[in-house]
């Protein structure tokens, strides 16, 4: 059976061999992600989700507990392409940065840092951040520190340092994979190398496509 998926507000479509147009098919054949009030699951809880949410437009990913299901579906394509990575999974988003720690296919603690939306809101959002040591090291007193900003990228490494020293016990000898695109999360590449974390980084369309056809393969018909 052939399908389609398609996040909840986008107008590209998936299916089977990649980006498609999108087509009339059957409810059970549609794959929903992100559209709003669908119940989430809890965690820990399997990327792979034992069901989706049947709807008269079709099948929906449940969020996992306080991760949104576009992120839950990016975090599924990864692993799909590697079944045996455990780590942390930095996911910086338009307002919200998903910090998740993976093992054995599930998601077992997350945490998530408005760090995105605060660098939008001061027009920090597409610098390139500097002085990220120096912020780590005054991490408490960041609104001082905000205070006597010289420049917005001055900004945008005092909101990554503080965000770096606060999540220490999550990185420190961890691997780490970036999935996410933009400025964003090139500030935090920048970041997280700088720290020596061993970061890989994602192809956007590979980690959706692969999350789709994983769907698929449970909830739709063998891909």
């Amino acid at each position: 059976m052939s399908w389609i998926g398609q996040e909840h507000g986008e107008a590209r479509c998936w299916g089977p061999d990649g980006v498609t147009r999108d087509r009339d098919c059957a409810p059970e054949a549609r794959m929903i992600v992100g559209a709003p009030n669908v119940p989430a699951d809890s965690l820990p809880g399997n990327l792979l989700p034992a069901q989706l949410a049947r709807a008269p437009d079709g099948l929906h990913l449940p969020p996992l507990e306080d991760l949104p299901a576009p992120q839950r579906l990016r975090l599924l394509g990864f692993q799909t392409l590697n079944p045996d990575w455990d780590g942390l999974a930095v996911m910086p988003c338009d307002s919200r940065t998903y910090w998740a720690t993976l093992s054995a296919g599930e998601l077992i603690h997350l945490r998530i840092s408005a760090t995105p939306g605060l660098a939008r809101a001061l027009g920090a959002a597409e610098e390139v951040p500097q002085g990220l040591d120096e912020a780590m090291a005054r991490a408490e007193a960041l609104p001082f520190e905000l205070a006597r900003a010289g420049n917005r990228a001055e900004v945008l490494g005092l909101l990554l340092g503080a965000e770096m020293a606060g999540s220490k016990s999550l990185w420190l000898g961890q691997q780490a994979v970036l999935i996410g695109q933009g400025a964003m999360a090139r500030a935090y590449l920048s970041a997280l190398q700088g720290l020596y974390v061993p970061v890989t980084e994602t192809s956007e369309d590979a980690v959706l496509r692969e999350g789709f056809r994983a769907l698929a393969k449970k909830f739709v018909a063998p891909v």
